[in-house]
C-alpha cells in the first residue's frame, strides 16, 4: 500500500463531492513495454492480449488495492511572484516562482489572477492555481483504492459508466449528459454514450476513438485530507 497524488478536473471533483464518482480510468502508459502497442499485438487472440495485460503488476499499472490516493485540483492561493536566482528558461529567459502568502480556497474569489502578471508580479494577489501544484497537506478528497484492472477503453460497462460520476439529468425516460456540449440541456439514454463525449471532453475529440488500455481504478471517497486524524 503506498499513498500518492491523482489529478481530477473540476466536473470530476464535483461529482466525487457529490458522491456519484467511484472509479476513474487513466490511460495505461508506454503499453508497448508490455508486448501490446497499438497495432503490433504479439499474441495470438485478443483474449490472450487481454489476459496478458490484465496480469500486469503494480509497478506497470501504479495502483494497487488498499492504496491511498489525495485528490489534486484547481485551487486558488493569496501570493506572488519573484524571480528565481540564477536560473533561465530554455529559451534564455528568467525563471519565476510562485510564492504563496496566503490561505488557499476552492471557491474563486471575486477577483484573481491567472498567472504572473508581466507589470505587477511582486504584488500580493488571490491567483489561479493548476492542481498538478496542489501540496499534500490542502488536498480535501481522499480516495482509498478497493479495486484495479486493466481493459480497453471501449469496453466499459453501462454500470462503470454510471459510476465514472456521469451526471443524470433527472428527466423521465432516464437521460445523461452529453458532454459534446456546454448547456446541460441535451442528454442521452445510454451511460457509455455520455461517457464517451465525457472522455472526448477532457482527453480531446478522438481520445475514445483511440481506445486504448487503461487502468480501470475503483475507490471509496473521504472528504478529508489524507493526513487527517493520522497518528
Amino acid at each position: 500500500m503506498a499513498d500518492g497524488p491523482i489529478l481530477f478536473s473540476a466536473p470530476m471533483v464535483a461529482a466525487l463531492l457529490a458522491d456519484r464518482k467511484t472509479q476513474t480510468r487513466r490511460v495505461l502508459a508506454n503499453p508497448e513495454f508490455y508486448g501490446c502497442p497499438t497495432g503490433d499485438c504479439p499474441h495470438q487472440t485478443q483474449a490472450e492480449c487481454n489476459a496478458a495485460m490484465a496480469s500486469l503488476g503494480p509497478d506497470a499499472i501504479r495502483y494497487a488495492i488498499g492504496d491511498r490516493l489525495y485528490v489534486r485540483e484547481a485551487y486558488y492561493q493569496q501570493g506572488h511572484w519573484e524571480p528565481v536566482p540564477g536560473a533561465r528558461t530554455k529559451g534564455n529567459r528568467q525563471k519565476w516562482a510562485f510564492v504563496p502568502t496566503g490561505p488557499i480556497s476552492f471557491d474563486a474569489p471575486d477577483e484573481f489572477r491567472k498567472g504572473r502578471h508581466s507589470a505587477d508580479p511582486a504584488t500580493v494577489a488571490w491567483h489561479k492555481r493548476l492542481g498538478r501544484f496542489m501540496p499534500r497537506w490542502a488536498s480535501r478528497l481522499t480516495l482509498t483504492v478497493t479495486d484495479v484492472r486493466v481493459e480497453r477503453l471501449q469496453e466499459i460497462s453501462e454500470t462503470d459508466a454510471i459510476a465514472e460520476g456521469i451526471e443524470h439529468l433527472g428527466r423521465d425516460p432516464m437521460l445523461w449528459r452529453n458532454y459534446s456540449f456546454a448547456s446541460n440541456l441535451r442528454g442521452t439514454s445510454c451511460p457509455v454514450t455520455s461517457y464517451r463525449t465525457l472522455w472526448n471532453s477532457i482527453n480531446s475529440p478522438g481520445a475514445w476513438e483511440a481506445n486504448p488500455w487503461v487502468v480501470a481504478v475503483s475507490f471509496i471517497t473521504e472528504q478529508r485530507n489524507i493526513d487527517a486524524g493520522d497518528a
